[in-house]
């Protein structure tokens, strides 16, 4: 989460969810936030999956340009990492496929981690969540926990836990050792996935790597790595950064040749309260549009090489 509570508009805005993945607005509604908000230059970029984005095409219209994506979620430096991919086609049936193993898995992860609810006494089953979430949708992990709290009734174990911040929860039962743990679901390698992203005619983006890299003093060296595999640019500009983070990987990006990115992360302002809308960031580019071409310049003949 940025450590800054000021937001500034941003005209471009490549990173935005809907319920597709975790996000808690349709297509349509999303697409309406975002006319409204004055954004000119948007991408969808749902977890694992490209479904929203024909509805969110057509429902914005004229009113903005829309970049369709999706954003990939993978392991790396033994960690969750996502890689925001640009350009891609739901009619890409290998594409798609690869993606939706990983969406797949996930909801199968989750299945399994609703039955180990049970287990501890909890009355859950996946009726439950199939009412409250959906039958084919990966949600936030709050909302699980939500449900979890919800059925947990006058249950001791679970009193003084709160959807509004979910790391007490997570520690106490979802660590390893713990009864709710379950070993991660399989995810593809992250350059794997900047390769599928790649070998459907789109560019690769490291979604908000400040959270991912460590120490500063390490960023260049794995993003040079990541560039050699053929990253084609770093979100920059979003609201996980704060304005001193978005500046060194600014420097970082021109020194390594990458495009630098900008994308709020906005799923609604329930599930991540500090992306408050639609293009509001803590600091922006001074001409966000040259982004969009410069990433697109990158689609073809890219292969990272110096």
């Amino acid at each position: 989460m940025t450590g800054s509570t000021g937001r500034v508009r941003c005209e471009v805005d490549l990173h935005l969810h809907t319920v597709a993945s975790d996000g808690d607005e349709t297509p349509v509604e999303l697409a309406s936030r975002c006319v409204e908000a004055g954004l000119r230059v948007v991408a969808v970029t749902d977890h694992d999956s490209l479904d929203s984005v024909t509805v969110f095409t057509r429902a914005a219209g004229s009113a903005l340009t829309v970049v369709p994506a999706c954003e990939v979620s993978t392991r790396w430096l033994g960690e969750e990492a996502h890689c925001l991919g640009y350009w891609l086609s739901e009619k890409d049936t290998t594409f798609v496929a690869r993606v939706r193993r990983i969406h797949d898995g996930e909801l199968a992860w989750w299945r399994e981690w609703v039955e180990s609810v049970a287990r501890v006494g909890v009355p859950l089953d996946w009726t439950d969540v199939v009412e409250q979430i959906g039958d084919d949708r990966v949600a936030s992990p709050g909302d699980y926990i939500g449900l979890v709290l919800a059925k947990a009734g006058e249950d001791e174990r679970f009193r003084g836990y709160s959807t509004a911040s979910t790391s007490g929860f997570v520690a106490d039962w979802c660590a390893p050792g713990r009864p709710l743990h379950r070993p991660a679901p399989w995810a593809p390698d992250l350059v794997e996935a900047i390769g599928w992203i790649t070998d459907a005619g789109g560019v690769a983006v490291l979604a908000h790597p400040a959270r991912l890299l460590g120490d500063v003093n390490y960023w260049e060296h794995q993003l040079r790595i990541l560039r050699r595999e053929g990253l084609c640019g770093v979100e920059v500009w979003t609201t996980w950064h704060t304005p001193q983070e978005s500046a060194r990987l600014a420097e970082l990006c021109a020194a390594l040749d990458l495009v630098p990115t900008v994308g709020s992360d906005y799923h609604g302002v329930r599930v991540k309260p500090w992306a408050t809308g639609p293009g509001l960031v803590p600091a922006a580019p001074e001409h966000p549009e040259a982004i969009v071409s410069a990433l697109h310049e990158r689609r073809s003949g890219w292969n990272g090489a110096r």
